[in-house]
């Protein structure tokens, strides 16, 4: 059974309670994503959907591209000169520490708002998948092509085990156990 976010369907005359609750999560983890007060996540949030499937879990899809924090104080963005300066700011250490600094946010998430999550069953997981790629300036705009982008352009997906959820609404686990229960997997 696949159920996706979006307005609670309706099973007969009642609410599916993880659709219910997926729902919930997603703008909460949108929300929290947009307005994050950690260390700078190197990623802006555009979009996030979820899904529920029987057996597996629920899957949250985050579009998270690439920040162009240098860029900030610009005006414009100019697609093709500032390819140069993606390939120079994202190299492999910045690619290293947005990975990591996406799993500290999901780990905040599991500790602040652990409670809000659908009850999936011990064998399932709650997954974040992130989308990782160059930021367009109009959605009929396709990126331009540099030497790293492909570095730079990847999915990567953090999730925690039924089992271990249950664990951590039972128990006040520290941020730094949760991560360590957090498995992670780039696509």
């Amino acid at each position: 059974m696949l159920v996706t976010s979006g307005l609670w369907a309706q099973t007969g005359s009642k609410f599916s309670p993880i659709q219910r609750d997926t729902e919930i999560s997603r703008v909460t983890l949108e929300n929290f994503l947009k307005k994050w007060d950690g260390d700078p996540l190197l990623n802006r949030v555009h979009e996030t959907t979820s899904s529920y499937t029987k057996g597996k879990g629920v899957e949250f899809h985050i579009d998270a591209p690439n920040a162009m924090i240098f860029l900030d104080g610009r005006i414009t963005w100019s697609k093709n000169q500032d390819k140069a300066l993606m390939d120079t700011f994202y190299d492999e250490e910045i690619i290293r520490l947005q990975k990591d600094r996406l799993k500290v946010s999901v780990a905040r998430f599991l500790e602040d708002f652990s409670s809000y999550l659908p009850k999936v069953e011990a064998n399932e997981s709650i997954s974040f998948v992130f989308s990782v790629k160059d930021p367009v300036n109009k959605s009929e705009e396709q990126p331009g092509t540099s030497p790293k982008q492909n570095l730079r352009t990847y999915q990567i997906a953090f999730s925690i085990s039924g089992a271990d959820l249950n664990t951590l609404n039972s128990n006040d686990l520290s941020q730094n156990e949760i991560e360590n229960r957090i498995k992670t997997a780039t696509r």
